[in-house]
């Protein structure tokens, strides 16, 4: 089994192309709501807009991975790709007619924010939807690569977009992918969710909580990157001031993310090419963290940009076989009809502080300085995954049998 078998599955193919090009987009919005909002209100209202992202997306996430598990995928991630799609186009009539870029932004990001809660765990259960255990490792790194080349392109196209057009046609062009993906998935078959019973929001997160704690690897994962994310939000924050200092622009900042892309899908490729065996997945999985935390260090040392973005691109490579790892073990390790709401939960968990952790690390930054930021953030990023490595059960990235959610017979197989 291959990626090409993957591949030749039809209405998976179509998922990632339409997927892709929706990254695409949201990729090239990204960069230029970053710059323009990192020029114009620097490092404080540049974390204050990846607040309010999440202040739009963490309180829904729940809700949305309910509705995945009662809901078709499909349904679903189309509905939030046509919301967003006339948000993003309001937004650029706004900026066009003259409303404020920053406080313009701050909404449309809080409003997109929130339609992503429905959509990425509709797209993250739908995977497993179209394709059969076996090849979704597979799978998972196509899906990964496919991201990653999206978020190569998209950051170059959005630099030099916003420092040609501005950030008005960088929202311009995210709603044409958001249409192009809504097309895309409407040509894809429903998959109906059997459920054999129903019940209210605390009901359905409760059984999905239950199993989390059924499973070491999946609760100890959840918990060590709520404190891991802290410090990733606050380094994330310092990178367009990285780019500054060193006498450079939007286009730089383009590149920066481009190449973190290009070795994200490289590592997806390597994972997808020689997946990593079940037996070790959790220890390769801890070891990349730490090497992840140690190449974002390097950053804001005071070397050469050429030499910084040897360390982004190697930091790519580690991310993308990390994120392999994560969502084939997601895959092929919780059950249909808890996938919406346990992705929900992880991306909760995981997430949890991150409202708080930009305007943290814009304040840190204006206060100290880019580099005393990124060495406190890396501390915490190191020592929090260090349980990983320590604890067997939390390596050990394999479904557990339990009495209330026991394992079926392909999952068995499978271990």
């Amino acid at each position: 089994m291959g990626m090409r078998e993957a591949w030749e599955i039809v209405e998976f193919r179509r998922l990632l192309i339409g997927n892709a090009v929706n990254m695409l987009g949201g990729s090239i919005f990204i960069i230029g709501m970053g710059w323009t909002v990192a020029e114009i209100g620097g490092p404080r209202a540049y974390g204050l807009i990846f607040t309010a992202y999440f202040l739009g997306h963490l309180p829904l996430l729940l809700y949305g991975g309910m509705v995945v598990d009662r809901m078709p995928r499909r349904t679903v991630a189309l509905v939030a790709d046509i919301s967003q799609a006339v948000l993003v186009t309001l937004a650029a009539f706004l900026l066009i007619v003259g409303f404020g870029e920053i406080e313009t932004l701050l909404v449309v990001t809080f409003l997109t924010g929130g339609a992503g809660a429905f959509s990425i765990p509709a797209i993250g259960a739908l995977v497993p939807d179209l394709v059969e255990e076996e090849l979704l490792p597979q799978a998972n790194a196509m899906r990964g690569v496919a991201m990653t080349a999206a978020w190569m392109i998209g950051p170059l196209i959005g630099g030099f977009t916003v420092d040609i057009w501005g950030i008005e046609a960088c929202l311009i062009i995210d709603a044409i992918t958001f249409v192009f993906s809504g097309v895309v998935l409407w040509s894809i078959t429903e998959v109906q969710v059997e459920r054999n019973e129903e019940g209210n929001l605390r009901e359905e997160v409760s059984e999905a909580w239950e199993f989390v704690k059924t499973q070491p690897w999946l609760f100890a994962g959840i918990a060590m990157f709520m404190i891991w994310h802290i410090g990733d939000s606050a380094i994330e924050i310092g990178i367009p001031f990285i780019i500054e200092s060193k006498g450079l622009g939007s286009r730089e900042f383009g590149i920066f993310g481009a190449i973190g892309a290009c070795g994200a899908m490289l590592g997806s490729l390597v994972a997808g090419i020689r997946p990593i065996p079940k037996e070790i997945r959790g220890l390769v999985f801890y070891v990349l963290i730490g090497g992840i935390a140690w190449c974002m260090l390097m950053w804001a040392m005071p070397i050469p940009f050429m030499l910084i973005l040897v360390f982004v691109l190697l930091e790519g490579i580690l991310g993308g076989t990390l994120g392999v790892i994560w969502r084939t073990t997601m895959s092929d390790s919780v059950d249909l009809h808890l996938r919406g709401r346990v992705n929900s939960l992880d991306a909760i968990g995981s997430l949890i502080f991150i409202p708080l952790a930009p305007l943290m690390g814009g304040w840190m930054i204006e206060e100290t300085n880019v580099l005393t930021t990124f060495a406190i953030a890396t501390s915490f990023m190191v020592l929090a995954t260090m349980a990983g490595l320590i604890v067997p059960s939390f390596r050990r990235f394999a479904r557990i049998d339990s009495e209330r959610f026991p394992l079926i017979p392909v999952q068995t197989q499978s271990d």
